[in-house]
């Protein structure tokens, strides 16, 4: 079976229709990096606009503590950031991502 959709795809963590029911317009602040992870199109569209605090405790069920805890560090995502302000959210999670990347290329050396 062949599928015109990608088996993955750019997902919001904050979802845009839900951001600009909030009021956050702007597309720049909207599709920020920080704002975005790779996900199956499946689960995609079962997020479809619901809030991170809907969405996440649905995601998290199969996975440990200590699992949880790794995805969170390697995806650079602030611990209960489905919690968070969209704005407090970006500021941590690229800080975050800085610091994941750094670690890379600390690696590298």
């Amino acid at each position: 079976m062949k599928t015109k959709k990608k088996a993955l795809e750019r997902h919001h963590l904050f979802p845009r229709a839900r951001l600009e029911k909030q009021g956050v317009q702007d597309l720049k602040l909207i599709n920020q990096v920080a704002n975005t992870a790779l996900l199956e199109w499946p689960e995609n569209i079962q997020i479809s606009d619901a809030a991170p605090s809907e969405y996440v405790p649905k995601i998290r069920e199969p996975f440990s503590s200590e699992e949880w805890s790794r995805m969170h560090r390697l995806h650079a995502l602030p611990m209960n950031w489905e919690k968070m302000e969209y704005a407090d959210f970006l500021d941590e999670r690229r800080k975050l991502m800085a610091a994941i990347i750094r670690e890379g290329f600390d690696r590298l050396k």
